[in-house]
């Protein structure tokens, strides 16, 4: 969906107040470029902690808060910033990160540099009470998390048919470069399990790790890219 598409919803967005707070002038100045102008927003600006706002504006409905700010959270506290909706924006988001905006109940962790196009959908995606992350971190977050199980991939290419199912599984990530610890996370099995099953492996294929694993299928992986 493009920008015009997003243009043609200004009705929707038009009732929802926007205010930027942060001590990072370089994202202020980014907000300030990106939002200021766009019609279908009542932008109300983006100010330093305790800097002077200008008064006789709208009680803003959303705020986009700087989440490398220390003090942010009691500067979002302020009586007279009572906006249950909040994107945060961070200069490197990591895990922590979105751990923090989603126990906060916020509707976003965002890098500091996300495309116009992402900020604007996340702020729509704020008035539908959704939440928004990129994909790539809430993947990190699974993955790191052990929680949520990520999909499982396909066997890599080549003949493993003489492994057990138990093996053929590790070998499946081990081919995607996940660590022991993380193989056994995701397998809930102990790190030591993981590194038996893989030692029995390179046994029954004659070589000594990972790579000579995959090196010793390279005719069939390449037989595959070139079928593709």
């Amino acid at each position: 969906m493009g920008d015009g598409n997003l243009r043609s919803r200004g009705s929707d967005m038009a009732a929802m107040p926007v205010l930027a707070i942060g001590f990072d002038p370089v994202w202020r100045a980014r907000m300030q470029r990106l939002l200021a102008t766009r019609g279908e927003l009542d932008w109300l600006g983006a100010y330093a902690p305790k800097q002077p706002r200008r008064s006789g504006h709208s009680v803003p409905a959303l705020l986009l808060l700087d989440g490398d700010d220390p003090l942010i959270e009691r500067e979002r506290r302020r009586p007279l910033l009572p906006a249950p909706r909040r994107l945060y924006f961070y200069r490197h988001p990591n895990v922590a990160a979105l751990q923090h905006c989603i126990t906060s109940e916020a509707n976003a962790c965002l890098d500091k540099d996300a495309s116009p196009d992402t900020v604007l959908r996340a702020i729509h995606a704020a008035e539908s009470g959704l939440f928004v992350v990129a994909p790539e971190l809430l993947l990190r977050a699974m993955h790191e998390g052990g929680e949520v199980p990520m999909p499982a991939p396909a066997d890599p290419p080549g003949d493993w048919s003489a492994l057990t199912e138990r093996q053929r599984e590790i070998v499946r990530w081990a081919a995607r470069g996940m660590s022991n610890k993380q193989i056994a996370r995701q397998l809930g099995i102990s790190p030591e399990t993981v590194k038996t099953h893989l030692h029995h492996v390179f046994e029954h294929e004659g070589i000594s790790g990972r790579v000579a694993l995959l090196v010793a299928h390279l005719d069939d992986i390449e037989a595959q890219v070139r079928t593709t």
